[in-house]
């Protein structure tokens, strides 16, 4: 937990949790099934002949209520200041936001709610973090909206959840798993950006052992968090399964199969086990503790998301990593004969806001997210704002429009724009959905499987010594088939 010191980069607890918003990523989205229908304003939306029901008197709808981890400074003074209260002039409804906080927090208060009976209206999040909830029936469909959407902003660039037609998520921003890398200490020390695991270990131990005041690589290896993300995107580039998963028949995806190679697993954990070597404590890193232990100049390697801590760095004002951070694909696993074709990542991972059956105010529900997203380019465009580096624009017309190219963090950063550009144009573009079997989107067994925290708990028995690569690769295995059992009694298939 972070205290009212300055931190190593001069911040206070209280600017640094101004600049970074909470945020975790998961894996791969996608499932079967699903609750109840929409046509973008509270009617039924699944292609059936549901007599629309009558537009609500907004004046007697209670407030739409929203529980988001998209909750920076930025983001509440835009949200209060700005969003809201305009959306209540022009419609008359009124909102009640909740700032979720920073990862984990965000789950905990969600089953708080939901427990009590009194779900959100709308919840942000990747889909696999309501997943179960959407196969209780506890989502309404947002096909409607998202179709408004697309009109205004451009086809979805990562799909969101859908299913016989029927879409589950109005997608925000898109998460892309990328190798982030010190230039200053790769010029000074004549390192290259590495395309393979043993390239990186070794950029890790002459960083780690050179004259320089910074660690090789950090590492994520607290329990859950971005220790699981690590794990999994490692894993898929090594060209397996990054859940341990895969359809029996490629052709058929009907049945899935348990795939969790033995020597690619070990190796990874070994290759883990090596990296940790070069890093600060492991365990005191996740999401939020690796963008400011990075900005704090305590490590030059790390694997993160897009380039968003390029952009905090730049809001910080902490120039000498704003202006010398790379953005690279992660490397691939030569040794094992994997490359680009063979990477296991069908499409980024989309992040969103959801819409809860049980909540007080469904239809005002979806007119807001059709207003901030589905009204025009501008206002979509201006959505992000608020952490110009944390997401892909979910939109394809979107980064390209006059109203997002005119950022002021760009006109202040144009290597960010560029970057993020590049992250688009080129990782998204060559890294992603060379496998076509390694599209899992329509199993729910996968995304119950994908929510586990045991993966990343494997890292964290690894770097603490608790248990051999071997062993934690046995371990491993044991709950993931435990979990896909889980699964399958649940869902079927």
């Amino acid at each position: 937990m972070l205290d009212n010191r300055k931190l190593s980069n001069g911040l206070t607890r209280r600017e640094w949790l101004a600049l970074v918003g909470a945020g975790s990523a998961a894996g791969l989205a996608g499932c079967t099934g699903g609750g109840g229908g929409d046509g973008g304003d509270g009617s039924d939306g699944g292609g059936g002949t549901a007599t629309p029901t009558p537009t609500p008197d907004p004046t007697q709808m209670p407030p739409v209520h929203i529980l988001t981890d998209y909750n920076n400074e930025a983001w509440q003074a835009r949200w209060e200041d700005d969003l809201l209260p305009t959306f209540t002039e022009e419609t008359g409804i009124q909102t009640n936001i909740e700032y979720s906080g920073m990862s984990g927090q965000q789950e905990n208060r969600l089953a708080t709610l939901v427990q009590a009976g009194d779900p959100p209206d709308i919840n942000t999040s990747t889909f696999d973090q309501v997943a179960d909830l959407w196969a209780a029936d506890s989502l309404e469909t947002v096909t409607g909206v998202v179709d408004q959407v697309e009109s205004v902003a451009g086809d979805a660039m990562a799909a969101p959840f859908t299913q016989n037609g029927d879409t589950w998520e109005v997608t925000h921003g898109i998460y892309t798993g990328t190798f982030h890398y010190r230039q200053d200490v790769y010029d000074q020390l004549g390192l290259e950006v590495p395309e393979t695991f043993q390239e990186l270990i070794e950029n890790a131990r002459i960083i780690d052992e050179s004259d320089m005041d910074v660690r090789g690589y950090g590492l994520a290896g607290r329990k859950v968090g971005k220790s699981q993300d690590e794990f999994q995107t490692y894993l898929a580039h090594m060209g397996v399964s990054p859940i341990g998963l895969r359809w029996a028949d490629p052709d058929a995806r009907e049945e899935l199969e348990i795939h969790f190679p033995e020597e690619e697993v070990v190796t990874l954990l070994e290759f883990f086990k090596e990296l940790s070597q070069y890093s600060p404590d492991p365990t005191g890193l996740g999401w939020a503790s690796s963008i400011q232990n990075y900005i704090g100049g305590q490590y030059a390697q790390q694997y993160h998301l897009n380039n968003w801590p390029v952009g905090i760095a730049g809001a910080a004002g902490v120039t000498p990593i704003a202006e010398n951070t790379g953005v690279a694909p992660l490397p691939t696993w030569e040794e094992g004969g994997a490359g680009i074709d063979d990477i296991w990542l069908y499409e980024p991972t989309p992040d969103g806001h959801h819409v809860f059956s049980g909540g007080t105010n469904v239809p005002g529900a979806k007119q807001l997210l059709t207003w901030l997203y589905g009204d025009s380019i501008d206002r979509t465009a201006g959505m992000y704002a608020m952490e110009p580096t944390r997401f892909l624009p979910a939109y394809a017309d979107v980064l390209g429009s006059d109203a997002y190219q005119s950022f002021s963090h760009w006109e202040d950063w144009p290597s960010h724009l560029e970057q993020l550009e590049y992250v688009q144009n080129t990782i998204v573009a060559d890294h992603y959905g060379n496998v076509p079997e390694s599209d899992l989107g329509t199993s729910a067994v996968s995304v119950y499987v994908t929510r586990q925290w045991f993966y990343g708990e494997m890292i964290n028995l690894v770097v603490t010594d608790s248990m051999s690569p071997q062993e934690a690769y046995e371990w491993g295995l044991g709950r993931l088939e435990t979990r896909v059992q889980e699964g399958r009694s649940r869902f079927g298939g």
